[in-house]
């Protein structure tokens, strides 16, 4: 695990049941003292750079702030497809309300029909 790869000064590094045990509370008081601020500041660390991963990301892929999200195209169903072809032939321009109506009944969102 990233903990046991973690080296502490004066300690070197943490073995996976010491881990365990100061998860389940089971070290003695000193050591869980004395390893508090280690395990803290390596999990500051690691969320920091989860963060930096997260907004490297999202600059690359195009999706940070400011950066609109691409949408998955939408695939409908054959009958869902065959109703709304229907609709659409019978009144080619609906209102808004009308439309709700439809995606309420085919039970798709609003904005896919």
């Amino acid at each position: 695990s990233a903990l046991g790869k973690l080296k502490i000064p004066g300690v070197g590094s943490l073995s996976q049941s010491t881990i365990c045990r100061f998860e389940s509370l089971t070290l003695s008081h000193n050591n869980m003292v004395a390893l508090k601020p280690v395990l803290q500041a390596w999990l500051e660390e690691a969320e920091k750079s989860r963060m930096e991963n997260r907004l490297r990301n999202e600059l690359f892929n195009g999706t940070g702030p400011g950066g609109d999200k691409k949408r998955k195209r939408t695939s409908i169903a054959a009958p869902e497809k065959r109703s709304l072809e229907a609709y659409f032939a019978i009144q080619p321009r609906p209102s808004g309300e009308k439309i709700a109506q439809i995606a309420d009944k085919l039970d798709l969102k609003k904005n896919v029909v």
